[in-house]
């Protein structure tokens, strides 16, 4: 069941309106908003101290962080954010730029997919809308961490590959090529999940299509090319560090697939359906008008073939895996946006609007909540201490808020009494950019524990830091170097993520100072060179310094709690915020 084919003239006009708008929201996501939020951490410290490292050191080959050899990832993902900070700066937007413009090269790889197998741009580029509008590949696109750069390659990679398949003479040459540099470059973010994921999508595939003869040739030239990609940094690392690739190897790929409980974030096997679906979020609400749609077209053809196999083989995968993060699936997206978006106007273009009451009732909910946010402003109090939600004070949140939801409902309304499936399915992406949009402004600093977003608070210490040796705990010692770039930052206590490097290099050793050693550290401090301990979880901290204090291996600190993190200076003389200043409790 297929509904009447808009005349090519109106497909060209839609198509027009509909890329230009898709860049629009892009623009309005991804890049406008990336500099809005603050830090999270240890994910973005961490992934802006190793390329600030970078470009302070000339060290480009081997990862460092904090002083300390860092295994965890390749290089590629740290060298676009240390090409963004020569280009901008050390800041947020610039750390954030590289998953933002690589999920843009995402959503144009899908369109071009989409463009492709239905030979109508207007499909094409309602599908990147729907990616651009889900909330996982917006969360992720504009936060630094390297999954969206890496879901990206990913993307083009399989993108290329199909375009290939498709394509014959001299193009498809040059197509397999792309698709080789692409999966190298894959390789060069995350490792070897960037061949696993394209051969466990495409083999398949090819099989299900009966394309036996192209799955025992096609695949040769972007090997190759992959290969060719990978080997000069991959040599180049076996001989400056020879033991990243049993590191990278054994402990960060097979033993986190396989380590059952002990692995890295152990879940259930069933752990990212519910992601999935949160990640759709808002088009998951959709998705059975969508499956009907699906259904009516058939899955005959080796486009709807390949995109279920994209969308389901590394879900199970993942899942199969004994360590899980909500971010693993973001490769799943992109398939899953061009079958919603497919689905929808095949669904729409057939069922058209029928003036229900409650075809309004999901945009009434969004104008009241909107509203309500509208009508709280005032009342809500602007000062952290007396529960205000932003830590700058900023309410004036709430009203644009309100105003974002009272536009998306009101949008959602116009949608459905629209009788042009692409209009509206055009609609209800736009409807929702305006939301997203707010998204990086509304975390909410002044309710959230300092350690989680602790830049604005570590700020006004770095004149006091840059005279210190500061010894971090695990948790505070990425953020550390990024809000004291100058400091001498030492890694205190517990190594965490850290331990390979600490414990398999001896140059390391004067990096990290163990709990054995903390006494002598503190001992050596001067008013002109003090000792600063910052951390999380204060109240272990404080009774061990107490300890320490009531048998006299060390003097009183100054010292400061606040929201989960302890900042300690000695000699107390050194100097700290009197106002934020309490006493040492002496008792045990």
């Amino acid at each position: 069941m297929i509904g009447a084919q808009p005349s090519l003239l109106s497909q060209r006009h839609f198509a027009k309106w509909a890329l230009l708008l898709l860049a629009i929201v892009f623009v309005s996501i991804y890049l406008l908003p990336l500099g809005a939020r603050p830090l999270v951490v240890p994910d973005e410290a961490r992934y802006g101290v190793i390329p600030s490292e970078m470009v302070d050191t000339g060290e480009w080959v081997v990862p460092h962080l904090s002083g300390i050899r860092y295994f965890e990832k390749p290089v590629l993902g740290y060298w676009m954010t240390a090409v963004s900070f020569l280009a901008f700066g050390e800041n947020a937007f610039a750390l954030r730029l590289p998953a933002a413009l690589m999920t843009g090269f995402a959503i144009a790889a899908i369109v071009l997919v989409v463009r492709r197998w239905t030979n109508r741009w207007d499909i094409a580029a309602l599908a990147g809308v729907v990616l651009a509008t889900c909330l996982e590949p917006v969360i992720l696109g504009t936060t630094a961490v390297l999954d969206a750069p890496f879901s990206a390659l990913i993307t083009l990679t399989i993108a290329c590959f199909y375009l290939a398949w498709k394509a014959s003479g001299p193009a498809r040459y040059g197509l397999l090529v792309a698709a080789g540099v692409a999966c190298g470059a894959a390789f060069l973010v995350k490792g070897f999940l960037a061949v696993a994921l394209p051969g466990m999508i495409l083999a398949p595939w090819l099989a299900w299509s009966g394309r036996w003869r192209d799955l025992l040739t096609l695949p040769w030239i972007p090997a190759a090319v992959a290969v060719l990609t990978v080997l000069p940094w991959s040599w180049a690392v076996h001989g400056r560090a020879p033991e990243f690739w049993h590191y990278f190897f054994w402990v960060e790929h097979v033993h986190r697939f396989t380590a059952g409980d002990e692995a890295q974030h152990p879940e259930s096997w069933w752990f990212f359906m519910p992601i999935l679906l949160l990640g759709l979020i808002p088009w998951v609400f959709a998705a059975p008008l969508a499956i009907r749609g699906l259904l009516w077209r058939g899955f005959g053809s080796a486009e709807s073939r390949l995109l279920l196999c994209w969308l389901f083989i590394p879900l199970l995968f993942f899942s199969v895996s004994s360590g899980k993060l909500p971010t693993y699936i973001l490769p799943c997206f992109p398939p899953a946006a061009a079958l919603l978006a497919i689905g929808l106007v095949g669904y729409f273009d057939v069922i058209k609007p029928r003036g229900r009451l409650s075809e309004l009732v999901p945009g009434g909910i969004l104008i009241a909540i909107g509203l309500v946010a509208v009508a709280c402003w005032p009342f809500v109090p602007t000062e952290q201490v007396d529960g205000g939600p932003w830590q700058d004070g900023g309410t004036w949140r709430l009203p644009l808020l309100g105003a974002a939801l009272v536009l998306w409902g009101l949008a959602d309304w116009k949608s459905n009494r629209t009788h042009d499936g692409r209009s509206r399915v055009l609609i209800g992406g736009l409807a929702v950019a305006a939301f997203f949009v707010m998204v990086p402004m509304l975390m909410p600093t002044g309710w959230m524990t300092i350690a989680k977003s602790p830049v604005s608070w570590l700020t006004p210490w770095r004149p006091l830091a840059e005279r210190s040796t500061v010894l971090a705990g695990r948790d505070f010692i990425h953020v550390a170097g990024w809000t004291w770039p100058d400091a001498e930052i030492r890694l205190f206590g517990e190594p965490g993520e850290m331990r390979w490097g600490v414990e398999n290099f001896e140059e390391h050793a004067a990096t990290h100072v163990t709990r054995d050693e903390f006494t002598d550290v503190v001992q050596q401090a001067t008013d002109d060179r003090p000792v600063m301990l910052v951390a999380t979880h204060p109240e272990i901290y404080v009774k061990r310094i107490n300890k320490l204090v009531l048998a006299g291996a060390i003097k009183q600190p100054a010292i400061s709690i606040d929201r989960n993190v302890v900042l300690a200076v000695w000699p107390q003389s050194a100097g700290i915020r009197v106002d934020n200043q309490k006493s040492l409790d002496h008792r045990e």
